[in-house]
């Protein structure tokens, strides 16, 4: 007795196989300039906000270097290395175990113990200014 073959074949064939992965390949084209976007994006945003714990941290060890002030005239700089007292400085207080700040430096003016002028934040090859009259960043 002869079996019937039945010739009815399931699956995709090589032509639709192909159209599917040129339509893959033109989405993931379309996808990869704006995903890197949105990193660069993010990346920067995260520096913006690392900039601005540093200056806080400045902030509290001009607070602290103004308190041991004798005279009241000229200026002094805040730096990545300056006390904030209690054994702490600028770098141990912004809590940046990457170690991708590297310096910064702002201006203190004795007499008032405010920042004057611009200041300055490297983070990772990259220096944002702070500009003291408008509280805004810059980056460069």
């Amino acid at each position: 007795m002869k079996k019937i073959r039945s010739k009815s074949k399931k699956g995709f064939t090589l032509v639709e196989l192909i159209v599917v992965l040129v339509i893959l390949a033109i989405l993931a084209a379309m996808l990869v300039p704006a995903l890197t976007g949105y990193i660069k994006r993010a990346r920067e945003e995260k520096d913006y906000q690392m900039a601005a714990t540093v200056l806080t941290a400045a902030q509290s060890a001009a607070t602290y270097q103004y308190s041991k002030l004798s005279t009241s005239t000229g200026t002094t700089t805040i730096n990545w290395g300056t006390s904030a007292g209690n054994n702490t400085t600028v770098s141990s207080l912004t809590g940046d175990a990457s170690g991708k700040v590297t310096a910064c430096s702002f201006t203190m003016d004795n007499s008032t113990g405010l920042f004057t002028g611009t200041g300055t934040v490297t983070i990772d090859g990259h220096t944002y200014t702070w500009t003291a009259s408008t509280g805004e960043w810059s980056v460069s």
